[in-house]
């Protein structure tokens, strides 16, 4: 099945949005059932005598970005931060605070000492008048960006249990350097790195649970084989190649096996395997082409792509291969699933008037969401926190990678060469 590189340009489904009042709470509904967004006051940690202004800098403008994405979280607009006097009565500081919007306040430190970065940060509640969150981060002052990456993650957990996704990485297909090799990016596309330089065609990669591992297709040996990656130690392994297909290759949640695409007898079916190597067992048998899997969070089951009825549709089977269900049935072409975090959602590819574009799909009911946007969109993975899409858009005219902000947003990550097929690491891994 040939792989399609789209794009996207939508917004993220917001169950309600609101304005900052100057009286009352603010709670809006947002991407996920139950979570709440909250106003949040965050000027700039106060920095001390001796800490280099360029690592204070680095520090401040990662959390800001940060703390702008992070689903949980309404930044109270900056410029009404002049309308709020200082005073050193703290109940009177709050309720000043309180009157421009802000639920909680976000204030602290940044100092260097004994030659490392010491940060400290407090959440106060305005309305107790507590702390909601009070932490010191120490690191050295290359790591700036890492110290507000991790300060913006705890942020996000105060308010959804979960930490954010700010530490988290991507790998990416990209040929910026002349044939498609697999890189890996920071979740807002900084600090782009190339983890091949085969010079042959790579496709597809996923990670594994710990954020180990990447496995991926590559024609490195001629035909389309599958192969295990460790980036930290540069290891490559070559994981399964019996001929014809071998792609769309999807990790188990406990990282022993991976759930793969492969014509080895013929038909393009369902297999899995241990990665630590050994045969692999056919999962599907029906007429047609089966394709995609993706593992669920809990491993119960595994979501794939099946043309059995006539045309691409997405398909739900237990792990196992038993109790095969049919999951769309709203149009034409449906591919390319992928799951939330929690196992309730899963957003897939999906033809709207000719056009590719994704779609988000309730596991349990079965309701679908279109999102649509500009161009042809594809490719989608979730954001570990379940908070954000990554996605491939062609709006530019060239393939490059998006992700959705808080607020549905598009924020393109990509520029050079083309760029697709992301996928989201597991929570904090990749540094």
């Amino acid at each position: 099945m040939t792989t399609r590189r789209r794009s996207l340009a939508f917004i993220l489904v917001l169950a309600a949005a609101a304005t900052a009042a100057a009286q009352g709470e603010i709670y809006l509904e947002i991407t996920q059932p139950g979570l709440r967004r909250v106003a949040v006051a965050a000027p700039p940690l106060m920095v001390l005598p001796g800490t280099p202004a360029d690592v204070a800098t680095s520090f401040q403008g990662t959390l800001d970005e940060d703390l702008r994405a992070a689903a949980p979280i309404a930044l109270v607009d900056k410029r009404l931060y002049t309308l709020v006097e200082d005073d050193p009565r703290p109940d009177v500081l709050h309720q000043r605070w309180r009157a421009i919007g802000a639920q909680f306040l976000l204030s602290g430190t940044v100092v260097r000492a004994g030659g490392q970065l010491v940060v400290e940060a407090r959440l106060v509640d305005l309305v107790s008048g507590e702390f909601a969150f009070s932490k010191r981060y120490r690191a050295g002052t290359s790591a700036a960006q890492v110290v507000a990456h991790t300060l913006a993650n705890d942020l996000v957990q105060v308010f959804t249990g979960r930490p954010g996704p700010f530490l988290s990485r991507m790998a990416f297909i990209s040929n910026r350097t002349g044939s498609d090799e697999v890189w890996v990016m920071d979740w807002n596309g900084a600090n782009p790195k190339q983890l091949t330089k085969h010079g042959a065609i790579a496709l597809a990669p996923a990670w594994s649970p710990d954020g180990k591992h990447l496995v991926f297709t590559s024609y490195l040996k001629g035909g389309p084989a599958l192969f295990l990656l460790t980036p930290q130690e540069g290891y490559l392994k070559q994981l399964w190649d019996k001929g014809g297909v071998n792609s769309s290759a999807s990790f188990s949640p406990d990282g022993r096996q991976i759930a793969f695409a492969s014509s080895t007898d013929g038909n393009v079916d369902i297999y899995v395997m241990p990665v630590a190597g050994g045969e692999a067992t056919r999962l599907t048998t029906a007429r047609g082409i089966d394709t995609q899997p993706a593992w669920s969070p809990n491993g119960r089951q595994i979501a794939f792509t099946s043309s059995r009825s006539g045309s691409p549709q997405i398909y739900l089977m237990d792990a196992d291969g038993s109790n095969v269900r049919r999951l769309t049935f709203g149009g034409h072409f449906y591919d390319e699933a992928a799951w939330s975090y929690d196992g309730t959602r899963l957003v897939c590819t999906t033809r709207v008037d000719g056009r590719f574009q994704l779609a988000t799909i309730d596991t349990v009911s079965g309701q679908e969401t279109i999102l649509p946007g500009p161009g042809n969109n594809e490719s989608p993975s979730f954001s570990p926190d379940g908070s954000m899409l990554a996605f491939a858009s062609d709006r530019t005219g060239t393939q490059q990678i998006y992700i959705t902000d808080a607020d549905g947003v598009p924020r393109q990550l990509t520029q050079d060469g083309t760029n697709h097929s992301p996928t989201w690491t597991s929570q904090g891994t990749g540094h």
